[in-house]
């Protein structure tokens, strides 16, 4: 090939990269590592081969210093050279199964690398000379290019080597393209060096075939935020039916309670006294089931959930069960079935136990039951990669007295043993053996009845989410966010809802994505689910769980290493040093808030 078939060569490849490259910069992209990598690797492409294609075009040129020219331009196509097979490297090592492993360090020794050969070839003599007719480049400059050029490329070989199992990963096709290249320029070098301007046209195929095996996250994005937004929407709306209920559940009883206990005051028989006192107690252990085992999410941990190793299907489980049992309703009663759309897909638990239970309550209501309505509602609470399930079957049956009632809700001696109930799977049980049931899946059961009038069973269980499809995409999503604004995570833990909305505020103020918690658990469960802060603030007292406590808490976890700031008030100032001591990175006063937080943003 002629030094004209190298020029044009280089000038189709020019024109490539640049069309590439236009298409590849037009469109918004996420600041990922594969983008950005692939970002400077047309950059340096495009410079590379516009110094190769004038210097093919000075080598044919009598133009004046064109010696000293065609050493510069040398010099910075050399450059390139060793530049674009780094960032090939470390574009390997980003798409390998090493791309978590001491990445601070390789991209420092990557940055590092770069600045020393770059001077280095700058400094290294470059001879021009004539051989057959021919005008080549020699000189400790180019030898250690290609000194350089073959370790960097034997490190690229080794980490494909190393992460062969993976290899059929499309992300992978550029690079052994690539690897078939080089050995193929070296053949080149070795038989016609006049020939190494084709070195980097060459790689102009890698770089386009490449840019089809990035995944290009702006259009999955528009679908998975659409289909998220769709799943959101409903998930609010079910939220807020479910929430709307739970307070009329728990008006009715306030009402009650406020009604018996102003009767009762007139009350001048024993008998009746007691009666009434009893009914104030009942009411009160109802209003207590569901503000603490139904509505209270600060105590959901994965610490105290019996973890199951069958997976099912609750919305399949329960649209079954509602079939079966709507086949056996007599005319005159009405069955009614709903189920949230906040319920997962899958859930491990013990899915056959569940079914017995709430089939034996649905038998229970139906004999119960001449006329009316039966209805099976069932709604579930996320939190930390648990679904805590409230399953509710109403009848407007007989109902039953305040003595029947607790009897089934006191565990004791006469229950059936937990051998007894796992001898007896599928079959039918009554209301006092559900409860032991539903005690051995580590839920709790209510019952709420009244004489002609009707009953109401409630079921509270807590069962771990199987990660699902929604999941994935709710993780990449996030991913994606943290990319796109970078913003600092902040997790903030107070009691007091309007100090968190303040201190909420003036980190919103410093564009700080801020995570907020009336609960000093949440911080825990957050962390050990692997929610990523850049900083945690927490107030030194709540109700649940001081500063201190929580930071022994994360500090168990061996690889935390997220600063831990602590609120405290003016009056334990003089023991703010005691609080760095035990491990916080600093701490902040509560009577100059904004100040504190300007100044913990700022260090932080």
């Amino acid at each position: 090939m002629g030094n004209e078939g190298l020029i044009l060569l280089n000038g189709y490849a020019l024109v490539i990269l640049i069309v590439l490259s236009i298409v590849f910069f037009s469109k918004k992209r996420l600041h990922q590592i594969e983008d950005n990598t692939y970002g400077q690797l047309l950059i340096v492409s495009v410079i590379t081969i516009l110094f190769g294609l004038l210097l093919g075009i000075i080598i044919d040129s009598d133009f004046y210093l064109k010696n000293i020219l065609i050493v510069v331009f040398n010099k910075i196509y050399l450059i390139g050279l060793i530049l674009s097979v780094s960032i090939f490297a470390f574009y390997t090592y980003c798409i390998s199964k090493f791309k978590n492993v001491k990445f601070k360090m390789i991209n420092k020794i990557y940055q590092i690398s770069f600045l020393v050969n770059t001077l280095l070839v700058l400094v290294l003599p470059l001879s021009v000379v004539t051989e057959n007719n021919e005008i080549l480049t020699v000189g400790p400059s180019m030898y250690y290019t290609y000194g350089v050029f073959s370790i960097i490329y034997l490190i690229l070989v080794i980490l494909v080597i190393l992460d062969f199992k993976r290899i059929k990963n499309k992300k992978y096709i550029p690079i052994i393209l690539l690897i078939f290249e080089g050995i193929m320029m070296v053949v080149i070098q070795v038989f016609k060096p006049e020939l190494n301007y084709i070195i980097n046209p060459s790689t102009v195929i890698t770089c386009l075939i490449m840019y089809f095996t990035i995944e290009n996250p702006d259009v999955q994005i528009t679908a998975e935020l659409y289909k998220n937004k769709k799943l959101i929407e409903k998930s609010n709306q079910d939220t807020s039916n479910f929430l709307f209920r739970m307070t009329q559940d728990i008006k009715k009883p306030v009402k009650d309670i406020i009604a018996v206990s102003e009767k009762i005051q007139d009350y001048t028989d024993f008998e009746e006294l007691k009666k009434g006192v009893k009914y104030i107690n009942n009411t009160a252990d109802e209003l207590d089931y569901l503000i603490n085992d139904a509505l209270d999410v600060s105590n959901m941990t994965t610490k105290r959930l019996k973890i199951f190793d069958s997976r099912y299907n609750p919305v399949n489980i329960f649209k079954e069960i509602s079939y079966r049992f709507e086949k056996r309703i007599e005319k005159n009663v009405k069955f009614n079935f709903s189920i949230s759309s906040v319920i997962p897909s899958y859930l491990y638990g013990d899915s056959i136990k569940l079914k017995q239970a709430i089939n034996s309550i649905l038998e229970n209501a139906l004999k119960h039951t001449d006329h009316g309505e039966i209805d099976l509602d069932v709604n579930g609470i996320i939190k930390y990669g648990i679904c805590r399930l409230i399953i509710t079957i109403t009848d407007t049956g007989k109902g039953m007295s305040i003595e029947e009632v607790n009897n089934i809700l006191s565990l004791n001696s006469d229950a059936l043993s937990e051998i007894d109930l796992r001898n007896r799977d599928g079959e039918l049980l009554n209301l006092k053996e559900v409860k032991k049931l539903v005690s051995l899946l580590g839920g709790n059961l209510m019952v709420k009845s009244e004489e002609k009038v009707g009953t109401a069973v409630s079921i509270v269980l807590e069962q771990k989410i199987v990660e699902s499809k929604e999941t994935e995409i709710s993780k990449r999503l996030e991913s994606y966010e943290q990319t796109l604004y970078r913003n600092k995570k902040v997790m903030v833990v107070d009691d007091d809802a309007k100090e968190l909305a303040q201190i909420t505020a003036f980190l919103e103020s410093h564009d700080a994505e801020v995570s907020g918690s009336l609960f000093g658990r949440d911080v825990i469960e957050k962390i050990s689910n692997n929610v990523k802060f850049d900083l945690i603030l927490l107030d030194d007292e709540t109700n649940t769980y001081s500063a201190l406590d929580a930071l022994k808490e994360l500090k168990k976890n061996k690889k935390f290493n997220i600063p831990v700031v602590v609120m405290i008030d003016d009056n334990k100032e003089f023991i703010k040093l005691h609080y760095l001591q035990d491990g916080f990175a600093d701490c902040i006063m509560k009577s100059k808030l904004e100040s504190e937080i300007n100044r913990i943003m700022k260090r932080f």
